[in-house]
């Protein structure tokens, strides 16, 4: 029995070039699909690098009433807000804290971080020095605030509003975070 191949006009033995080309149009045209599924694909799993993710340096948020902060002795204040995390909006988050000092009764309201610029520490008021110290490395601050990272203070009728930054810490220039 012999064996039967059918070839007509010799596109067995020697392939056939709309084959081949239809093979490569298909593999480009599927390439081209994959890359444009893939570029709004690293987008979103990027857009978490794009964004702010603490909704309090844009706008302010309410920390205290005014009349709770009174010359003399700061008032340290809870910042409660808004963050997101990657693609996770989280509400009513505890951002961080800040100082409230006034100086006068009717002199206006500072904020100044509870962060120390110089490593992160934990900033404290000290009742008996009358200073702000930050137990890291024996530093003090007075209540003028010098030398800790302010935060810009609105009043909105009744209300003391902070807009609450983290700072890069180390640095001599007032570098927010974020």
């Amino acid at each position: 029995m012999a064996e039967h191949r059918a070839d007509v006009g010799g596109l067995a033995s020697r392939g056939d070039p709309r084959r081949t080309f239809l093979a490569k149009l298909t593999a480009a045209f599927g390439a081209l699909a994959g890359a444009i599924a893939v570029v709004p694909g690293l987008g979103f799993l990027a857009s978490p690098l794009r964004r702010a993710t603490i909704r309090g340096a844009d706008n302010p948020l309410r920390v205290a009433a005014d009349r709770d902060v009174r010359p003399g002795k700061p008032v340290r204040v809870t910042v409660v807000g808004q963050r997101e995390d990657a693609w996770l909006r989280l509400d009513h988050v505890t951002l961080g804290s800040c100082w409230l000092v006034r100086s006068t009764d009717d002199g206006p309201v500072r904020a100044f971080s509870t962060v120390c610029p110089h490593l992160g520490c934990g900033v404290d008021w000290n009742d008996k020095t009358g200073k702000f110290d930050c137990p890291c490395h024996a530093s003090s601050f007075d209540t003028d605030g010098r030398g800790l990272d302010e935060l810009e203070v609105q009043h909105n009728g009744r209300d003391v509003l902070v807009r609450y930054q983290r700072f890069r810490t180390g640095s001599a220039k007032k570098e927010p975070l974020g």
